[in-house]
C-alpha cells in the first residue's frame, strides 16, 4: 500500500487555522442572529447560544495563543 504524505504544516500553523475557522463560523452566525432578529424579532435562546459560542471562540484563543 502506498503511502500518504502529511502536510508539512506545524502544529501551531493547524490550532491557528482551525481558531481562524471558529472565528469565522462564530462571525458568520452573529450576522445570521442578528438578521433573524430583525425580521423575525429576538428570541433569547438564539442569543444565549451565540453568547456560549463565542466565549468558547474566546478561550480558544485564549489556550492556544
Amino acid at each position: 500500500m502506498a503511502r500518504t504524505e502529511r502536510h508539512p504544516r506545524s502544529r501551531a500553523d493547524a490550532v491557528a487555522h482551525h481558531n481562524r475557522q471558529v472565528a469565522g463560523v462564530t462571525a458568520g452566525l452573529l450576522v445570521v442572529i442578528s438578521l433573524y432578529s430583525a425580521v423575525l424579532g429576538s428570541n433569547g435562546w438564539l442569543w444565549f447560544g451565540w453568547t456560549v459560542l463565542l466565549l468558547a471562540c474566546v478561550a480558544l484563543f485564549a489556550i492556544r495563543a
